[in-house]
């Protein structure tokens, strides 16, 4: 039998997933139930200021879903939930308490933070809510607690992506950081707010009718509460004090003033033990009598609650054992307004001892919650380094930088175990400059504390995730000659690190041979992290060297490795999609590529290297110009440009810059390209590099910008003798991606010269290289200045030739407005429901792909198809897959 203690512990943390215990006095909110029932609305928002009955509301809608066979998961929300990890983890536990299905082993040590990041772990749970046939509500209650931005914008994508059967309800304080305007519009919001949710005549009078009051007396209170429910249960609770209802008959002013005034009433209507206890228990939010006896110095917690709870005093039971309690936020607010006048000593003293028996039963987050409350940072840092590892391994890692950032450097410095997990929740919350002091003080504490594996590879990740390929060279060579003292785990690590530096070399031999020691280390322990980076890696050479379909299919079979080993959505997962999307974008595959970067682009900005960010938010960014977006293709660049400035990452910026810069010229705006270009130029970056190349400007560098900048203004000729050095040069370093680029610009430079007949050879050559590589958008892309060359070629033959003739001949040109398609409003509203899958589905239908097909470029079965499909057909009211695409196309989804 599980012990007290561990009773205790588990109520409290299993109370979050179901709601507190109704009220002994009840007023049914029938007419409000009803309208939330009866409605189609999939978000009901709540908002209300508290002891509006929000959450008694949301109650009585749950009993009453679940006594029609409907299924329901609800969350209290609390502070921590801030860290998206954390919400995650929360919102996962109880779906899983209600869709059932095994959680899956976590992975063993440290290396949990980068195998499943936040991200990741929000995208499993929405495609599991979204594959989901039983019909659920999600309740989620008092959401304005949540104030961080990642957590928004994944609350927001949650709402996006529920099915038409499932529903969100959610109560707050504040209006919500979400973008409702189309929900609104198409009447999928149903909106309550304290208007609606003001007890009516009739309601008070019921409420009030066990208190023996007269309708006199009722229908001042209606007056002077304006129905607000928890002052009416303040005031049917002073109708018993010592004055009664006498002191109610000349109460006036406003609600907020009433409440005050009603609280103070029923304060000192209590006995000087029960005040006491009133007043000190409120200072610790969440208790149990076990907590207050030790907080309080008190061994009548036990008898204190109950009387409180028979007296109906605004405290609400919050787990199922009924052992841990928390009064009603109207009475706890002004219970702690009149404790703050007390003593501070006696204050923090309760806190340092509340500190010491919730870090003794489990409670490591309150407890040091309590100790800063006491003004005990040496304490606070104590009970932090306990957990703080622990924190780190369940992806917890922004609420430990937090927590951590809330302590003096002093105190963080003195601990060993605290001072490591603060360098690795620095450096995964990239907060580089942090993590670097961290380090700096690791090393100067303890010499021999960097050389072990957990240290070599927080060092190494820094200087990865940092950008800093020389220094990450440097150390790889330094660690090779130790290799032999590292687990397999770092040790394919430290193999990885240095082919990357050798493939921003253009040495590929070199890191061949890299890869396959890393590869050799990490099979026998099967760890995918590593291993999916070497083949990611792996897939770069060949890239580089013209080999796509050697690529594609390298990548393929990582990708499904990734998926068997249930790290679809994890760090594993992310960097092979980037290297994917590159692929099928190289070959023009674009809905599937579109498909991997709105799947992944969340956890590549949390995981990826710069070389992925880079990547990705290119690629996004040339999608949305090809498709005529050039709104959303401007913000991804501008997105991009802040990462780089906010952790510091100077080449993010200047990339940015540069495709920017690109753009402009698209367009024929000289003058933009010309700034952009000027700023993208930043000479002390790229200098600082050196001789380094990395992957992610292999074909889109500075000295490419350039020449496309001298094409464009008139300058092609004087630019021809550099670009056809640059080309031989990485033809005889066998960059033949480059090369390929570098000779497709070559020929316009010989164009712009006037040696026609050699530009028209040079063209030539460039577009059957390609085509016998299967290679498109690196010629494609630059289709902008060189469609007289593509109307004057001569090759002719096969379809493949053909099709990218055809790409280089036109330019593609966003639709007017005048030609933008017209959809209805129903059209409109039917689409607007789809989820973001079930759109990549259909723009796949749309280009004719079959479900088999469709199941392979998605990565995902048949039947996953099919179940999508019979969704989108229930919500566009259509029968077959060709409908349907008609319909999504002329609503203008696809």
């Amino acid at each position: 039998m599980p012990s007290s203690h561990e009773s205790s512990t588990a109520g409290l943390r299993r109370a979050r997933f179901s709601p507190p215990r109704a009220p002994a006095v009840m007023v049914e909110r029938a007419r409000l139930v009803s309208q939330i029932d009866e409605s189609n609305a999939q978000l009901t928002l709540i908002c209300a200021p508290a002891g509006f009955g929000k959450s008694t509301l949301m109650q009585q809608l749950r009993r009453h879903l679940e006594a029609r066979g409907l299924g329901t998961i609800w969350l209290a929300v609390e502070p921590a939930d801030n860290d998206l990890g954390h919400l995650v983890q929360s919102l996962t536990t109880a779906v899983e308490g209600v869709l059932g299905g095994p959680a899956q082993s976590p992975t063993p040590g440290l290396y949990a933070i980068s195998a499943k990041p936040s991200q990741g772990g929000a995208a499993e749970l929405i495609e599991r809510l979204s594959l989901s046939e039983m019909p659920v509500t999600l309740f989620l209650d008092d959401l304005e607690l949540i104030v961080d931005r990642e957590v928004w914008a994944f609350v927001q994508r949650l709402l996006a992506n529920l099915d038409m059967h499932h529903r969100m309800v959610v109560a707050s304080r504040v209006g919500p950081s979400l973008a409702l305007g189309r929900m609104r519009a198409h009447g999928q919001l149903l909106e309550l707010d304290h208007g609606e949710l003001r007890f009516t005549p009739q309601e008070t009078e019921t409420f009030l009718a066990r208190q023996n009051v007269g309708a006199p007396l009722i229908r001042a209170l209606q007056q002077h509460t304006e129905g607000w429910p928890a002052v009416l249960q303040l005031a049917a609770v002073a109708i018993g004090g010592i004055r009664g209802a006498d002191a109610l008959r000349s109460i006036s002013g406003t609600s907020d003033g009433i409440a005050e005034y009603l609280a103070q009433e029923i304060l000192d209507s209590r006995s000087a033990p029960q005040r006491d206890f009133l007043l000190r228990s409120a200072s610790l939010g969440q208790f149990c009598a076990e907590l207050c006896d030790a907080a309080l110095e008190r061994s009548d917690s036990d008898e204190m609650i109950a009387q409180i709870m028979r007296d109906n005093l605004l405290l609400t039971p919050i787990d199922a054992q009924q052992r841990w309690y928390r009064y009603h936020p109207v009475l706890a607010d002004f219970l702690r307004s009149r404790l703050a006048h007390g003593t501070k000593e006696d204050l923090i003293r309760l806190h340092r001892r509340a500190a010491t028996w919730t870090a003794a039963h489990g409670f490591m987050s309150e407890a040091f919650t309590h100790a800063l409350a006491a003004d005990d940072q040496a304490l606070a840092a104590d009970l932090l380094e306990a957990s703080a590892m622990d924190n780190l391994h369940s992806g917890r890692v922004a609420d430990t930088a937090r927590a951590i950032a809330m302590l003096p450097d002093t105190e963080v410095y003195r601990r060993p175990r605290l001072l490591r997990a603060a360098a690795f929740a620095a450096i995964f919350a990239h907060r580089y400059d942090a993590a670097r002091r961290y380090m700096d003080i690791i090393q100067q504490i303890d010499d021999r504390a960097m050389k072990d594996d957990e240290t070599v590879a927080m060092h190494l990740m820094l200087l990865g995730w940092t950008d800093s390929i020389p220094d990450l060279l440097g150390a790889v060579e330094e660690l090779r000659a130790k290799a032999n003292r590292f687990g397999q785990f770092t040790a394919g690590l430290v193999g990885n690190a240095r082919a990357f530096c050798h493939i921003a070399l253009g040495e590929y031999v070199e890191a061949e041979r890299d890869l396959t020691q890393a590869r050799q280390a990490c099979e026998p322990i099967d760890a995918l992290y590593v291993l999916s980076y070497s083949a990611c890696f792996a897939a770069a050479i060949e890239l580089n060297v013209g080999q796509l379909a050697v690529a594609r299919a390298a990548l393929e079979t990582s990708f499904n490795r990734t998926i068997d080993g249930g790290q679809r959505y994890g760090s594993a997962g992310a960097v092979v999609a980037t290297y994917l999307a590159e692929c099928l974008y190289e070959a023009n595959e674009l809905d599937a590529c579109q498909t991997l970067v709105d799947d992944y682009m969340p956890i590549v900005v949390e995981t990826g290297l710069p070389d992925h960010l880079i990547t990705l938010h290119r690629i996004a960014a040339r999608l949305d110009f090809l498709r005529g977006h050039a709104d959303a293709g401007h913000a991804v660049l501008v997105r991009l440009g802040e990462i780089g400035a906010r952790r510091g990452l100077r080449r993010l910026t200047a990339v940015a810059w540069l495709e920017r810069s690109y753009v402009a010229l698209r367009n024929k705006d000289i003058e933009s390209a010309r700034r952009a270009l000027a700023n993208g130029r930043d000479m002390t970056l790229w200098k600082s590099i050196g001789a380094f190349n990395p992957h992610a400007n292999e074909i889109d560098d500075v000295e490419i910008a350039d020449f496309r900048m001298r094409l464009a203004t008139g300058e092609g000729g004087q630019a021809l003798p550099d670009v056809r050095a640059e080309r031989q040069a990485a033809e005889s370093a066998g960059r033949r991606r480059r090369a390929l680029r570098l000779l497709f610009l070559e020929s316009l430079a010989l164009d712009a010269a006037g040696h026609c007949h050699d530009a028209d050879a040079a063209f030539d050559q460039a577009v059957l290289r390609a085509t016998e590589n299967g290679m498109v958008r690196v010629l494609a892309d630059e289709s902008w200045i060189a469609s007289s060359l593509a109307l004057r070629s001569t090759l002719t033959g096969k379809p493949h030739i053909v099709a990218l003739l055809r790409e280089l001949g036109e330019s593609p040109v966003p639709p007017t407005a005048s030609e933008r398609r017209d959809t209805s409003s129903a059209q409109a509203g039917k689409a607007s429901r789809l989820t973001t899958r079930e759109v990549q589905i259909l723009r796949l239908v749309w280009k004719g792909s079959s479900n088999k097909a469709i199941a392979r470029a998605l990565f995902l079965s048949e039947n996953t198809v099919e179940t999508h499909l019979r969704r989108v057909f229930e919500k566009l009211g259509t029968r077959n897959r060709t409908q349907a695409a008609a319909v999504a196309h002329e609503a203008g989804v696809i």
